[in-house]
């Protein structure tokens, strides 16, 4: 009886991204008032995925509460081969 070898699953890395203060003003969020003695380096975007589909969010990474949550790609991070092609 033969052994197959295991192979390893593919690494799973989420990118996430540095969030400016303008971001967050954008996004409403007073640093002083809403979340005391943070800063922006707090705060990072990043894809998630949910019962509603994927969202690119951004949080606060002490506490994990999201400041804005903004529908992302149908598939997240999942390009189709077919995407750019037009045919015409």
């Amino acid at each position: 009886m033969s052994h197959s070898q295991e192979v390893p699953a593919a690494e799973l890395v989420v990118h996430r991204t540095e969030v400016t203060d303008d971001d967050l003003r954008a996004c409403g969020v007073d640093l002083d008032h809403d979340f005391p003695g943070s800063s922006a380096s707090e705060f990072k975007r990043y894809p998630v995925l949910s019962e509603g589909g994927w969202y690119m969010v951004i949080k606060h990474q002490p506490t994990l509460a999201s400041v804005s949550r903004e529908p992302w790609h149908l598939l997240g991070p999942i390009t189709l081969t077919s995407s750019n092609l037009h045919i015409g």
